[in-house]
C-alpha cells in the first residue's frame, strides 16, 4: 500500500469508550464506539438507546453510565 492510499483510508482518529456492566457476574468493561455503532447499524434502536451485549459468562452487559470507581478507592 503506498502512502497515498494510507492517507485516503477512513480509519483513525480517537475512539470513545462506553462503560458496560454484566447483570449476572458484575464484570465491568469499556466497549469501544465502533462496536456500539455496529450493533446500532444492525438492530433497530431508538435515538440515545444503548444496545445490550452478551457477557462471556452468558449474562447481559448493560450500558452503565454510573461506572464503579477502581478498586482501592
Amino acid at each position: 500500500m503506498n502512502s497515498n492510499q494510507e492517507q485516503n483510508m477512513p480509519f483513525g482518529g480517537t475512539s470513545r469508550k462506553y462503560p458496560y456492566k454484566c447483570n449476572s457476574c458484575g464484570l465491568e468493561n469499556d466497549v469501544e464506539d465502533i462496536v456500539i455503532d455496529a450493533f446500532v447499524a444492525l438492530m433497530e434502536y431508538k435515538r440515545g438507546e444503548m444496545p445490550k451485549l452478551e457477557c462471556p459468562c452468558g449474562g447481559t452487559l448493560l450500558y452503565n453510565p454510573q461506572k464503579s470507581p477502581p478498586e482501592g478507592r
